[in-house]
């Protein structure tokens, strides 16, 4: 390991492969990833708060912070008001907006911890569907605890291979591949990053990349656009998947309109370079390419492979425009014509971890509202006993402690924070039976 000017302590090899993207810059990246990070959040657009100075130029819902508050001891996050993202990742935001539509059926094939995935969700209305993927399955599970936050209801969450995937045949008009990488985007954040940054990790990330690349591309409509991104600056990562994604897959490179006050640096090959020394924000790469040919687009299977319910979802707003249905020992809502999507996913055996909202579950020998109803964007508030606490009440609330609340009629209660849904408890009198989940309590 060597250092440039007493900055970050980095190997040679780093520093190497830097001067080769970079030339002379490599000393200003080097000296701007040795600083703090910069601070950002995107806000709910259905579940507004005031939490920012200024404005994320390519986001209208990012903002920018001074400083790093304790986020975990603001219940407002817990409410799904704002996710805590880095301003350089925004950028989809600007590639959405110029290059898919608001109906669209869009593909996260990276999608933990949920970044990317929520504020795709927010570009799309309802008539849009965002189909979320991880393989892992512990970040599964945090994926889906972020998605049920946010509460948009257009949202289905799977934890499969990307190879999984390549049978469902080309029904996304947009693909997110927001690949594994070597991490050196995010070095002034993470000093682990640093510590197992090496070429052969390098060469190994290139592989999966490609490998997740291939199989995703199978899935995406003709005409449909993929963006690519890494949170990397080396050419091996970014460059040069660019010409392979090229050359090997015939993707056609997208040119998003850009200002140059954002100081993000086009790449000469195709794509976008976002270097902390010239942007407000942490190392990124994106790319946009379209599918200018493929395969015939794939017949959606509709036929009864979802148990459905046959009742009507009050619970929501516009409850005719859902369908009831269970799975997985829960009962969800979705969308009317988005059931179909969901059959052909289980129709091809794919791991359905959350599809819709979060509508119910069985306690005992009934059904009562399910957390992720309380924090849905699209609750029927009307029909339940509603509370607002202060923030004391509502951080022991989150704690999965006992809650005493005076002068409520007992029974199932909704606990809300300003005006924000937090979550069920049940009032018994002299104290209320926390129903908050206990794998999403506050630690400290």
């Amino acid at each position: 390991m060597g250092n440039i000017g007493g900055m970050m302590e980095l190997s040679k090899d780093y520093i190497d492969l830097l001067y080769e993207t970079l030339g002379d810059s490599v000393d200003d990246l080097v000296e701007a990833i040795s600083c703090e990070p910069i601070v950002s959040v995107r806000v709910n657009s259905r579940k507004i708060v005031d939490v920012g100075e200024s404005v994320v130029p390519w986001c209208e819902w990012g903002r920018y912070l001074s400083e790093r508050p304790r986020f975990t001891d603001d219940p407002r996050l817990h409410c799904g008001c704002f996710y805590v993202q880095e301003a350089s990742s925004m950028f989809l935001w600007h590639v959405l907006k110029n290059f898919v539509k608001h109906d669209a059926i869009v593909f996260d094939a990276c999608a933990a911890p949920g970044g990317k995935s929520t504020l795709i969700a927010e570009w799309l209305d309802d008539n849009g569907l965002l189909v979320c993927n991880e393989y892992v399955a512990k970040r599964a599970n945090i994926l889906v605890e972020n998605i049920t936050k946010w509460g948009y209801p257009n949202v289905i969450i799977t934890n499969n291979t990307s190879v999984q995937y390549e049978n469902l045949g080309e029904v996304f008009d947009c693909v997110v591949v927001d690949a594994p990488c070597s991490g050196e985007g995010m070095f002034r954040k993470d000093e682990d990053a640093v510590r197992e940054w090496s070429l052969d990790n390098v060469q190994i990330c290139v592989a999966r990349q490609r490998e997740i690349i291939a199989s995703v591309w199978k899935t995406l409509k003709t005409g449909g656009v993929m963006v690519f991104s890494t949170c990397t600056f080396n050419h091996l990562e970014n460059e040069d998947n660019v010409k392979w994604i090229i050359d090997t897959l015939g993707g056609e490179v997208c040119n998003v309109p850009i200002d140059d006050s954002w100081g993000i640096e086009c790449s000469v090959v195709g794509g976008y370079h976002f270097y902390p020394h010239r942007v407000k924000g942490e190392g990124l790469f994106m790319a946009v390419f379209r599918k200018v040919c493929g395969g015939n687009s794939n017949r959606l299977h509709s036929k009864g492979l979802v148990p459905l319910v046959n009742e009507r979802a009050e619970w929501l707003l516009h409850s005719d425009d859902y369908q009831l249905y269970d799975l997985k020992n829960m009962r969800w809502a979705m969308v009317n014509h988005h059931i179909e999507v969901l059959q052909s996913m289980l129709k091809i055996r794919l791991n359905i971890f959350s599809a819709g909202v979060q509508y119910a579950e069985m306690k005992g020998r009934i059904w009562i509202p399910a957390a992720g109803l309380a924090l849905s964007s699209v609750i029927n508030t009307e029909r339940f006993v509603t509370v607002n606490v202060d923030r004391e009440t509502a951080l022991k609330f989150l704690k999965c402690e006992a809650i005493v609340l005076d002068g409520v009629q007992r029974g199932i209660v909704l606990v809300c924070y300003e005006g924000h849904c937090l979550g069920w408890v049940k009032n018994v009198g002299n104290r209320c039976n926390n129903l908050y989940p206990q794998y999403w309590r506050i630690r400290n």
